[in-house]
């Protein structure tokens, strides 16, 4: 009895195992195409404001799925089927029935289309004992590559000069209203080492970036200007982001040094701009440590990685109130002074940088 017991149950589990059914996505971006010189071409990351696909008998018995946060008209064989702002969903069999053959479907937006996702959803067998190959995905490939080399990066950094590496991590300093003055302030600004940490803190906050535009392209509008489908274009789309990040750090340490020759604050000069790299990098290795886990944990809710970003103002906002702090403790302006200043060096350009980004 025994025996006829654990024969029945190891036939359930074979059975159930090697035939389990679950729903799969497949995206259609491969399909697109779009016009150019009056014919249609392989959609490669052209500024159109309309693609186009086919769906043909193959693609039966599955559901196709059309979604963006920004508003969408979708044309079925030329004809104006539906304006979404979401997510669409229709059944493939009851299109080819209603249509009576292959469809040819449109998708139209105002703007070019860059967040626009096109999904067909299909019924797969999966068993526990199949090894199929994983399928490549230049954008995890990406992300690993270049995380790789921002660790050997740092291992780098560390190890010549560790005592440095420490002080730009020290999350206490960043938060501690007295402060002394340490390895980072007491070091010049253009030191070999310095602008070697300014150069891997844009490279690291560029990576971060590029993670957010690609998971939550339909709430950053920003992010249709860093597309990328493969991954050497991933790299050389990073590239050009850290230098951008770069740049925008040296016109913040020219605007700092302006404005505080004009406020009679030179003395302030390193302490600001350094406490601001300190904020930078902490803040990305935070950003850094929350989307690894979102990616253990296969999330990819657009709204969890354009969250990094909210986190990110709220940081850097604290850490502007903490720069005031220290900024009183420091010298012997009068509030509205240090205030005046901080609006002209730190506040204002948040905003407008806040304003680019994230509206």
């Amino acid at each position: 009895m025994k025996h006829l017991v654990l024969i029945i149950l190891c036939l359930w589990v074979i059975q159930h195992a090697s035939g389990q059914s679950e729903n799969k996505s497949f995206t259609l971006r491969e399909e697109w195409r779009v016009i150019e010189k009056d014919r249609y071409v392989k959609y490669s990351g052209q500024k159109r404001n309309a693609v186009h696909f086919t769906l043909t008998k193959s693609e039966g018995g599955s559901t196709l799925v059309i979604f963006d946060r920004l508003e969408f008209s979708v044309f079925i064989n030329g004809k104006l089927m539906t304006r979404s702002r979401d997510t669409i969903r229709w059944k493939t069999d009851s299109l080819l029935s209603r249509h009576q053959g292959n469809i040819f479907i449109s998708v139209y937006q105002n703007q070019p289309v860059y967040s626009l996702q096109t999904l067909l959803e299909r019924p797969v067998q999966s068993s526990m004992f199949e090894n199929s190959t994983r399928q490549a995905d230049f954008f995890r490939d990406f992300v690993i590559l270049a995380s790789f080399i921002l660790i050997a990066l740092l291992v780098v950094l560390f190890r010549i000069n560790p005592r440095l590496t420490f002080d730009y991590l020290n999350v206490l300093k960043l938060f501690s209203v007295q402060e002394r003055d340490d390895a980072i302030v007491a070091g010049r600004i253009g030191s070999s080492v310095n602008l070697f940490f300014f150069g891997f803190i844009s490279f690291l906050f560029s990576l971060i970036l590029i993670i957010i535009f690609y998971l939550a392209p339909d709430r950053i509008p920003l992010a249709g200007n860093f597309i990328f489908y493969s991954t050497l274009q991933g790299f050389l789309v990073w590239l050009v982001l850290s230098v951008l990040v770069f740049i925008i750090l040296v016109t913040k340490l020219m605007l700092i040094t302006a404005f505080a020759l004009l406020f009679s604050l030179r003395s302030a000069v390193r302490f600001q701009f350094f406490s601001f790299i300190r904020l930078l990098f902490v803040t990305s290795m935070l950003m850094g440590g929350l989307a690894l886990l979102y990616f253990i944990f296969r999330s990819y809710s657009s709204a969890l990685y354009y969250n990094l970003l909210v986190l990110c103002s709220v940081f850097v906002l604290a850490g502007t109130f903490f720069l005031f702090l220290k900024l009183l403790t420091r010298t012997a302006f009068p509030i509205f002074h240090l205030f005046s200043y901080l609006c002209a060096t730190e506040i204002i350009p948040l905003m407008i940088l806040g304003k680019v980004v994230l509206f």
